[in-house]
């Protein structure tokens, strides 16, 4: 890579928002927020009508306009990690397009939920209008996605249930983060682990607050045995108190907050992994001398795992916008 673009990510990585910053914004009202914010590198992206509605999808938008330039300057594994970790909004385009489709919804509202994604080359919103599921699925430009779903529309048939289809969406984005957090450098496998473990734990215990037992949330969760082995998996998730173990996976200050609670709080331990994360990121920028290919690329991937692989907004079971659920999980 060459120096010209080792410059340019180490000015993007330079504009993050340190730990600091954001528990600075925690005790201060969302309008304090937004005002901080736009004084920041996202004040571009925090202005107009309606802003403050959609706030959290504009930050989101505004990554995506930072981080799109520096695709292309990646080759190689390099690129094959950011481009897995930002499949995370594919994901959620096609969760939308599933929910209109399923459910009839109007298009024209969910073409504003939509993220463009330049290194996608394709047009989310025109397949909000294909005729059904099956021409959806044909018109899919990815051989795997194609193959998954189709197993899955087999499956479910004629059914109006986008829950199969989100599932398997979600396990195809936490298997390949899984896979790359078995390769590479020490630093990207500690992030890459973080962010997997957070979206399976909160993943498997919402399931089983919804009836589910720990043999079928096996079939539902992709292979998760390179990060914890299947019997502490069982243990944490199927005993009524094993969620205490989680604390193994956390420094000892963060794990006396969860060690502190008398049950589980998702939020919580969504919380902790998130703060966990940012330690994670900062240490790699102090410790990222300009010039260092392989720094650069750690603390790149770090700050798409960051943002990219945040659900924890899911924390209503109800909000919608315009009629479309965002929140799938709650409503499995």
């Amino acid at each position: 890579m060459s120096a010209y673009f080792l410059a340019k990510i180490h000015a993007k990585l330079s504009r993050m928002l340190k730990e600091s910053d954001i528990e600075a914004l925690v005790d201060v009202d969302i309008d304090s927020t937004i005002r901080q914010l736009q004084e920041s590198s996202y004040g571009p992206f925090l202005s107009g009508r309606e802003m403050l509605d959609r706030a959290s999808d504009q930050l989101r938008h505004g990554f995506i306009a930072d981080v799109s330039s520096l695709v292309y300057a990646l080759n190689g594994q390099d690129r094959i990690l950011l481009l897995d970790v930002l499949s995370y909004y594919r994901v959620e385009n096609l969760k939308t397009i599933l929910r209109v489709q399923l459910h009839r919804l109007p298009a024209e509202d969910a073409k504003n939920l939509l993220f463009v994604l330049p290194w996608d080359h394709v047009e989310f919103a025109r397949w909000l209008e294909v005729p059904g599921i099956e021409a959806l699925i044909k018109e899919l430009p990815w051989d795997d996605y194609r193959t998954r779903l189709e197993a899955v529309h087999r499956q479910v048939g004629g059914k109006d249930t986008v829950f199969p289809y989100e599932s398997e969406l979600d396990a195809m984005y936490l298997q390949r983060l899984i896979h790359h957090s078995q390769q590479g450098k020490l630093d990207v496998k500690r992030i890459l682990k973080n962010r997997v473990l957070k979206e399976l734990l909160l993943w498997a215990y919402r399931m089983k607050g919804y009836g589910y037992t720990f043999p079928e949330l096996v079939n539902i969760l992709p292979d998760y045995r390179p990060l914890v082995p299947h019997d502490e998996m069982s243990h944490l998730i199927g005993d009524a108190e094993g969620w205490h173990g989680i604390a193994r996976f956390f420094d000892p200050v963060l794990a006396q907050y969860l060690e502190k609670l008398d049950h589980l709080d998702l939020r919580v331990l969504g919380a902790l992994f998130d703060r966990q994360l940012l330690q994670a990121v900062e240490q790699a920028l102090i410790a990222a001398p300009l010039g260092n290919g392989d720094r650069r690329r750690l603390c790149l991937s770090e700050r798409a795992g960051a943002i990219a692989g945040d659900r924890t907004r899911r924390t209503h079971p109800r909000q919608t916008i315009r009629g479309i659920n965002v929140y799938h999980r709650e409503n499995a």
